[in-house]
């Protein structure tokens, strides 16, 4: 449902999820803005279990893996005054979709148009890859949105349902009882499904 002043907007945004002026009040804000560096890797990890076996790469699996934490490399921006509700800020532009695509692309181009049987392959993992970041971030429960539809747009978008604990930007913080709070529930909602993932990929492909 959406307040009065994004109803204008449509009724389909209103269906995929919660506008952030709702959602922060209420919710964790300050330094909890994102789910932890540990738990993005999963992802892609899963998904490379449902891969083509010839497509499957100990290379391929890393830089997927890398796709996943790289949106996060917006908060060095804060440490130049910018602020989180900027483009160019925190859950901004490097959390869309566009993003997700053109690092996607730039990847496959430059270090598998050669060595890959597939590049289409390629360009899909990695693009889920680096997609699932910011999806991830729309499950959390405190922190900005995430400017999905970025450069096009800076509106913050949440899920309706957000289980996820969100986790603090600070290893201090989180090397202390809240990390723990934030470990059990990222091993609950994501790691979890990421293992049956697993185990079905692995079920189809030595039966399938």
């Amino acid at each position: 449902m959406l307040d009065d002043w994004e109803s204008s907007k449509g009724r389909w945004r209103g269906a995929l999820t919660t506008p952030v002026r709702r959602v922060r009040q209420g919710t964790r804000s300050g330094n909890d803005r994102m789910c932890s560096v540990l738990t993005h890797p999963v992802v892609p990890i899963a998904l490379a279990t449902v891969l083509p076996q010839e497509a499957l790469s100990p290379t391929l699996v890393l830089a997927g893996a890398a796709c996943s934490v790289i949106p996060d490399l917006d908060v060095i921006g804060l440490k130049f005054g910018i602020g989180s509700h900027q483009m160019l800020g925190h859950r901004g532009v490097t959390h869309s979709i566009v993003f997700a695509a053109a690092l996607g692309a730039l990847l496959t181009y430059t270090l598998f148009r050669h060595s890959h049987p597939d590049p289409w392959v390629v360009f899909h993992f990695l693009f889920l890859s680096t997609l699932s970041h910011p999806l991830l971030d729309m499950l959390t429960n405190g922190g900005r949105g995430v400017a999905l539809f970025a450069p096009f747009s800076n509106a913050r978008y949440f899920f309706p349902w957000r289980p996820i604990e969100v986790s603090p930007i600070s290893v201090r913080r989180f090397l202390s009882g809240r990390g723990v709070q934030v470990m059990r529930s990222e091993l609950r909602w994501v790691w979890l499904p990421a293992a049956g993932v697993v185990i079905l990929g692995m079920i189809v492909r030595w039966y399938g």
